[in-house]
């Protein structure tokens, strides 16, 4: 993402019954059996349905995740004012806050139009040189109406549809300034073990700049041909172990570019888990959305998978 939300919780049960014997008094042998693990969205989706419940909740959107080390193959110095070629560091920490609340659910329903907020800040944590600032933040507000749907199709179960409207910017002026503006559509569907996720957008037109200094008209206006035309999701447990791949690609035969995230996670508490990140592509953030990176780092995150 639009970063897409999933939990994996797998329960098993053993039942053991002993029969006696009126006339031998003999135990007759053990009876184990299996309840089925729920399907990977069961525990989200119920979950979800609580905290719009409760009046003083928000929710989780895309993950929350704070990675204090990473190592970028080419950090663009320009998204700050301190920060040159010579003197950026590869090594910087990344984290994410991402939320939603409801601004209008249908009775005892979770379909409704709600209000998304997500921050994702590149800190350069490391570098004493020019005072640890923040190379590059990315703010993505939001407004999108979700519907939950009980479709089953080809041995796949169709869970939700979502529609929106999307802002994406790194609120800089000038040279530096990156936006942009996007109507999206996504759908989530699963089967037993996995969860895909696939979304489209639309990137509503800007005036062309008259001048690189013009603070009206278009930042970016070849950021589709790298950040992408649509974003491929797919999740998975394997144990304990759960997996969150994010494919972006722009749709161009002849030149064709995009991007895939790869995340892993590890439980350490019912409410957190370690991450590894891998990152490679374009639109690492929106100061690098027409550089190629490579990103791996490692940290923690609010349990989301």
């Amino acid at each position: 993402m639009t970063k897409f939300q999933i939990l994996t919780v797998g329960l098993l049960f053993n039942a053991f019954s002993l029969h006696s014997n009126a006339q031998s008094q003999e135990e007759t042998p053990v009876v184990e059996s299996q309840q089925p693990a729920p399907a990977i969205l069961s525990s989200r989706v119920e979950a979800d349905k609580q905290a719009l419940g409760n009046l003083f909740s928000i929710t989780q959107y895309h993950p929350n995740y704070l990675l204090p080390i990473t190592y970028v193959t080419n950090p663009n110095a320009s998204g700050n004012q301190d920060l040159t070629p010579e003197n950026v560091d590869n090594a910087e920490a990344k984290f994410q806050l991402s939320v939603k609340l409801p601004l209008y659910l249908r009775e005892s329903s979770a379909d409704g139009l709600y209000f998304g907020f997500t921050l994702t800040s590149f800190w350069q944590l490391y570098n004493s040189e020019v005072s640890k600032p923040f190379r590059e933040t990315n703010y993505q507000p939001e407004i999108f109406y979700q519907q939950d749907a009980d479709i089953t199709l080809l041995g796949y179960d169709f869970n939700a549809f979502q529609i929106g409207f999307n802002h994406m910017s790194n609120g800089q002026s000038g040279e530096r300034s990156r936006s942009w503006n996007r109507i999206y559509a996504s759908v989530l569907f699963s089967d037993y073990d996995d969860i895909y996720y696939l979304k489209t957008w639309y990137r509503l037109p800007e005036d062309e700049k008259t001048d690189p200094l013009d603070p009206t008209g278009d930042d970016n206006p070849d950021i589709n041909d790298y950040y992408g035309r649509m974003e491929f999701g797919y999740g998975t447990r394997m144990g304990q172990f759960k997996l969150l791949a994010l494919v972006r690609n722009n749709l161009n035969i002849n030149n064709n570019r995009g991007s895939i995230q790869l995340d892993i996670t590890y439980p350490i508490s019912n409410r957190y888990e370690v991450l590894l990140q891998y990152f490679n592509g374009y639109g690492d953030s929106l100061i690098d959305y027409n550089r190629s990176q490579e990103r791996i780092g490692l940290g923690f995150q609010l349990t989301f998978l």
